[in-house]
């Protein structure tokens, strides 16, 4: 090979790089040895930087050269071989990511894991993609009803609401990429807060069986959980009174008959109207003086037995037991029909017989704990809407309303048990 002779100018357009050789003499620690010295002007300024490499050198000289023929002579004054191809394979690794904002965002991930970076971003990986399945929301929802479904839960007074509704909004999307934001938008149209809170509740349980199967991440909270609750007024209970209870009874006995033991079943007993209208005599018993609830309301504490009051077993004996169910089809509509149409006319609001039977045996009972067991709903409700809307002298005259002088006397002989 030809021996190079020096300098060793390096060129790019107009600008020239020089490479100079020195020898360095033998010291104790060292043999004589070349240096190459790469040196350009940059800035108003001379500047060198010294190699035992002459290939190292000559890249270095490249390098200034093409950074001064471009321009850049800042760069070119400060940066050099090694500072650059570290630059080059820090964004080769940053990809698309600019490689500020990646340097950025490893910063506040280390300081969010306290330098523990890698392993919490595997922990993540692991936990929150990749069992994730991708499904439609429409599907998902299809699956979730069908699941209830197996388990024995009944869906069509809840689930069968609500989940037709959110596939219309949602349904063609994914999942997984429903947010909070979405989805409180969607309760925000609702006018009425208590339909909104149980259509968000729904909603709920519905993203909590989905993370559950995997179709959403494993996360502390759902989307749908970190939605609001809307602020519901407090209910405005309207109950019956005593006489109001009592006429009710007398024209149910005087002109319909046919719906006394439903009028008795759900003043004396509570019962909800669904609960009413399923009720069969066979779960009746007149002498043991209970009854057993033939179809509770499906996610409530409601299948129970009820006492029978005295009165209550009174007014029963008076009524028809020859057929399946006590009440009629659409018994306690026809029954607040029939009091409408009275002369004069009685009041009968929706759910008064229940509200009146819950007020009026918390009045007479003292006893919170049992009438909320008695009623099939919770202690907490019957605390936010039921307490001292009677006092004990009205509790114990309702449970007191017998059918008078009708001049009948009442036995419990064999074979009565309805």
């Amino acid at each position: 090979m030809k021996t190079p002779r020096f300098p060793l100018l390096v060129k790019a357009g107009s600008v020239t790089v020089a490479i100079y050789r020195m020898r360095r003499p033998r010291t104790a620690r060292q043999a004589e040895r070349e240096i190459f010295t790469v040196a350009w002007h940059a800035g108003g300024q001379r500047h060198t930087r010294q190699f035992a490499d002459l290939s190292r050198a000559q890249d270095e000289a490249k390098l200034k050269a093409e950074q001064l023929s471009a321009g850049r002579v800042s760069t070119a004054a400060t940066m050099g071989l090694q500072e650059f191809e570290l630059l080059k394979a820090a964004r080769e690794l940053a990809g698309a990511v600019p490689l500020l904002t990646a340097l950025e965002e490893w910063q506040e991930g280390r300081l969010l894991c306290k330098g523990s970076f890698i392993p919490a971003c595997r922990l993540w990986a692991e936990t929150q993609t990749s069992s994730i399945e991708d499904v439609t929301t429409a599907a998902a929802a299809d699956q979730f009803i069908a699941a209830k479904r197996k388990a024995g839960i009944k869906t069509a007074a809840g689930l069968d609401r609500t989940m037709p509704k959110f596939k219309e909004r949602f349904g063609g999307q994914g999942i997984a990429t429903i947010t909070s934001k979405d989805l409180q938008a969607w309760l925000d149209s609702m006018d009425h807060p208590s339909t909104r809170n149980t259509h968000r509740q729904r909603i709920v349980t519905f993203f909590r069986w989905a993370r559950k199967v995997g179709m959403l991440p494993t996360s502390a909270q759902t989307q749908a959980e970190k939605t609001d609750k809307a602020r519901e007024a407090d209910l405005d209970i309207e109950i019956l009174t005593v006489p109001q209870f009592s006429s009710i009874l007398q024209l149910m006995r005087a002109s319909h008959p046919k719906y006394l033991a439903a009028t008795v079943l759900a003043g004396f007993c509570g019962l909800r109207r669904s609960e009413l209208h399923a009720q069969a005599w066979k779960d009746i018993s007149l002498e043991r003086g209970h009854l057993r609830i033939t179809a509770a309301k499906s996610n409530t504490p409601a299948k129970r037995l009820v006492p029978l009051c005295p009165a209550a077993v009174e007014w029963l004996l008076l009524c028809d037991r020859t057929t399946e169910l006590v009440s009629p089809p659409w018994g306690m509509d026809l029954i607040r029909r029939y009091c409408r149409e009275a002369k004069p006319t009685l009041p009968c609001p929706d759910n008064s017989f229940r509200h009146g039977f819950i007020s009026h045996r918390v009045a007479q009972s003292g006893d919170v704990a049992r009438t909320s067991l008695e009623a099939g709903n919770s202690v907490r409700i019957i605390h936010r809407h039921y307490l001292e809307l009677v006092d004990k002298k009205d509790g114990e005259a309702w449970f007191g309303i017998r059918p008078g002088d009708s001049g009948q006397v009442i036995e419990f002989a064999a074979g009565k048990q309805a």
